[in-house]
């Protein structure tokens, strides 16, 4: 199944109006774990299926916060 990748910015201490897409793509994703590598700056948040366009049981999951792996 194709699904929808995500990845927003958003200015400090702004909105979910004042949000921008720096990624919006389909990608066939087959296992449990996968990594990508979209864009080369942090964003604000990043998700799969982020506009809730698949059924889904628990869409508040959808996307999350972006954070630095250290």
């Amino acid at each position: 199944m194709m699904v929808d990748i995500g990845v927003f910015s958003r200015p400090d201490g702004g909105t979910e109006s004042d949000e921008k897409v720096l990624y919006l793509q389909k990608h066939h994703i087959t296992a449990a774990e996968t990594t990508l590598e979209v864009v080369d700056a942090l964003p604000f948040e990043a998700g799969i299926d982020p506009y809730n366009k698949l059924i889904d049981r628990n869409s508040g999951d959808n996307r999350k916060k972006a954070t630095l792996l250290q």
